[in-house]
């Protein structure tokens, strides 16, 4: 490889073939070359491939189409440290507020919240940052956690709009990536990007290999879900600690449980060293970026109906019995909420459907002794890790098993009579009744939710001779439900079936536009999720959402309670973060068996929100609308001029700039220099184009006067990139504190922990030694490479211009 390194922009010739290099990257003596063309990208590694970059030639006149045509072309390949550039080629919207935590990112900041309604491209806004770390590091090693169902959509969104290959992973994966590697080798720390979900990733043999290793960084998708009291959240926390980046994805950061709400601000967090080689460093926080329809111009357009089901006169005795059960049952366990977590799986299965509630009847008094339940299989918890077990049915398993606080002989006896009357009720359900009269009054494409299988399925058994139905739940395997799926999204079913673990992450607004919910969720952030598989910001049409409430006082506690607490919500916070108080399903459990316990609105919140790349956010997506315009014209000359005028960008203000006229015998040159930067690890940070004008004797002949304008240009340019200069040293040396900080951080926890982890030499047995003794080598190896990326990044922090490369002189006698 000839010096010096080339920079993105230069050509190189492979067999005879031009190709544009993308990015070189110098790691001590080993250079990587990624170069493209013509639809084809190649990775080359020197000294091992011989890549012989080409000379810049001579210069060689041209039509005024062809050099504005290059012109264009300069201007949209040129970098700015600020702004992502990977966006430009993405086959995305450029949306500014997609762009602000890759800008962020790119600042400095190491954990951020991405808590944007539903449908706004958290996943598009993580896959740019994912991109960008890509494009600027060359090999770094990304994990992105995401729920089973969603780790093909999280593949399929990185290869097709930014072009990113990564390694889905599961069971099988991992075994044949493990075999094809050396002998001892772990295929965590190669480089790339993995995706995988929680469950499979918390399994002891999975998480044990899983190597001491920072991640560069960490993508936790659906983050709210993994905020229990669990090893999910232990996982999690533990993954994004060791992370020099962490982002959190989710729609519904706050469901009204404050306990949670903190433990999702403080997943991955880090206590920093008293002090660093930057000097005192401060308390990791965390940027929180939370953006509604209103505030980014999306002005929505839902309807929403709210349909009072008036109960039959069969669903009518069932409900006064469970409120007659519930009375009997609160009166012996005041003092206990275990009888108050029965009678919530009773109450909630009850204003599903009547099938519902019986199921859950059997397998209560199947638990009590009664044999005619149908066995216990469904106490056991199922043992696959692949698919995500359904939350309701985690539940309803955990409710069904306490204790009431009546007599078995009693208790068996409120049941018995139950379950006959949700038999005979079932019959004539009037909430699926009214969801089959609303279906057969149209055919437009629908989507119906419900929270549990035995309700799904007992609608599906009502519409599946009237109209084609498609089926999602949490039982399926991904075969199953992209088959589903897709038989919905070609138009062979018009009706879509699903519960809401089945529903994460859809895209359903090319096909439909009407959600109806069977049930009004304890959870109001489930409306939120259910209504936004269709109301997307590529959704162009008007949403509608339909809501079965029935009409007694069992469901009218609910909605009273949920409504005022979701205007309580509204009267504390700021109108851009409504829904972010939502109270938790054991306190609705409370409110509504105990009225005499109230619950207080929660008073305002002291979380802020993230606005400080809005502006420029903006600017960024308007120049890379220029660019992006530029790059996809500029192959096309003849058509250039008026294209590049109309775009009003970088490149038709330099064409304006040169002036009309110049003194008798003097020629005007307009020299077009790219200019790139470096730091000290050769990675380039920056390229800018930057117009000179120069002024030249004609009379001279024209080999001086080309050499002696390219003299002058490469002069002037460097004076003009001096002031550019002092300010990307600036913005290194504070984004170099930044990581100085986090890794001084990851340093001193992993030491941390690697103290506690001392173990006493046994008498006979020295493996606890010589385990230990492995792990404190490992850990030599991370602080001497976390020593080195400190020096990098601080004490060495210094930023140099390349040699200007003239592209283009524009010549006005």
């Amino acid at each position: 490889m000839h010096s010096p390194l080339p920079v993105p922009g230069d050509v190189v010739w492979i067999r005879r073939r031009r190709w544009r290099v993308e990015r070189a990257q110098r790691d001590r003596h080993v250079l990587r070359l990624d170069v493209a063309g013509r639809g084809r990208r190649l990775t080359f590694l020197s000294p091992f491939d011989r890549v012989v970059s080409s000379a810049r030639g001579r210069m060689r006149r041209v039509r005024p189409q062809s050099a504005l045509a290059r012109l264009a072309h300069a201007v949209s390949g040129a970098d700015d440290a600020r702004i992502p550039s990977a966006a430009v080629a993405a086959e995305i919207e450029l949306l500014p507020h997609q762009l602000e935590p890759a800008m962020a990112m790119l600042a400095g900041s190491v954990r951020m919240l991405i808590a944007d309604e539903v449908g706004l491209g958290k996943t598009i806004q993580a896959g740019l940052a994912i991109a960008e770390i890509v494009r600027r590091e060359g090999s770094p090693r990304i994990l992105v956690l995401a729920p089973s169902a969603l780790r093909d959509q999280w593949a399929d969104e990185l290869s097709r709009r930014f072009r990113l290959s990564c390694e889905n992973l599961d069971r099988h994966r991992l075994d044949a990536l493990t075999q094809a590697g050396a002998f001892g080798d772990n295929p965590w720390r190669q480089p790339g990007i993995w995706i995988t979900s929680v469950d499979f990733l918390k399994q002891p043999h999975v998480r044990d290999g899983l190597p001491p290793d920072p991640w560069d960084l960490v993508v936790i998708d659906e983050a709210h879900g993994v905020c229990g009291e669990s090893d999910r959240y232990d996982l999690c926390h533990d993954i994004g600690r060791a992370a020099r980046r962490l982002i959190l994805l989710t729609a519904t950061p706050h469901n009204g449980d404050e306990t949670r709400f903190d433990k999702l601000t403080q997943l991955g967090s880090l206590p920093p060293p008293a002090e660093t080689p930057a000097g005192p460093s401060r308390a990791e926080g965390i940027l929180i970026f939370r953006r509604t329809r209103e505030a980014i111009g999306i002005h929505p357009r839902r309807r929403v109906r709210w349909h009072l089901v008036p109960p039959s006169a069969a669903t009518a005795r069932v409900f006064d019995t469970l409120q007659a059960f519930e009375s009997a049952v609160t009166a012996r366990s005041r003092t206990s909420d275990q009888g108050l977590l029965l009678l919530s799986v009773f109450r909630k299965r009850a204003l599903s459907s009547m099938v519902a509630l019986a199921r859950s009847v059997e397998r209560r008094l199947a638990f009590l002794g009664n044999g005619t339940g149908g066995g216990l299989e469904w106490m056991q918890p199922r043992l696959l890790f692949e698919p995500d077990i359904e939350e309701i049915d985690r539940d309803e398993r955990e409710g069904l098993t306490v204790l009431s606080g009546l007599g078995p002989a009693q208790e068996r006896s409120w049941l018995r009579r139950l379950r006959a009357l949700a038999d005979e009720a079932s019959r004539d359900d009037s909430k699926i009744d009214r969801l089959a009269s609303l279906l057969h009054r149209t055919l437009e494409p629908v989507v119906v939710f419900t929270e549990f299988r035995d309700s799904l399925d007992a609608i599906e058994q009502r519409l599946r001779f009237s109209r084609p139905v498609s089926v999602l739940h949490g039982g399926q395997d991904q075969v199953a439900r992209r088959q589903q799926l897709r038989q919905f999204l070609d138009g062979a079913t018009t009706i879509l079936l699903a519960t809401d673990v089945a529903g994460q992450g859809l895209n359903l607004q090319a096909r439909a536009r009407w959600v109806i919910s069977l049930e009004l969720p304890w959870n109001p952030a489930r409306l939120e999720q259910r209504i936004g598989r269709v109301d997307r910001i590529s959704q162009n049409r008007s949403t509608h959402l339909t809501l079965l409430i029935a009409r007694h006082p069992m469901e009218a506690g609910l909605l009273m309670h949920l409504s005022r607490r979701v205007l309580a919500a509204r009267r504390a916070m700021a109108a851009d973060v409504l829904g972010v108080a939502i109270p938790s399903e054991a306190a609705v459990r409370t409110a509504m068996f105990q009225p005499e316990i109230s619950i207080e609105p929660a008073g305002p919140g002291s979380v802020t929100m993230c606005r400080r790349w809005q502006r420029g956010a903006a600017l960024a997506a308007r120049a890379m609308r220029v660019r992006r315009a530029l790059a996809h014209r500029w192959q096309a000359p003849d058509a250039m001029t008026a294209a590049v005028s109309s775009e009003g960008g970088a490149a038709a203000r330099l064409v304006s700039g040169l002036p009309r006229r110049s003194p008798e015998g003097e020629g005007v040159w307009l020299v077009v220099c790219a200019i790139p930067f470096f730091d000290t690890r050769d990675r380039l940070i920056e390229r800018r184009i930057v117009p000179v004008t120069v002024r030249a004797d004609i009379k001279a002949p024209e080999c001086q006067v080309r050499h002696a304008v390219m003299q002058a240009a490469r002069s002037e340019a460097s004076r003009a990139i001096r002031r550019r200069l002092r300010r990307l040293e600036h913005r290194t040396r504070l984004i170099g504190a930044a990581v100085a900080t986090r890794e001084a951080a990851l340093v001193a926890d992993s030491r941390d922990e690697l103290a506690l982890e001392q173990v006493q030499p046994g008498l006979f047995d020295l493996r606890g030694a010589r385990a230990f003794d492995a792990q404190r080598r490992e850990q030599d190896r991370l602080e001497a490479g976390a020593t080195r990326r400190i020096d990098q990044s601080t004490r060495s922090v210094a930023v140099r211009a390349g040699e200007p490369s003239i592209e283009m002189i524009l010549k006005r006698r």
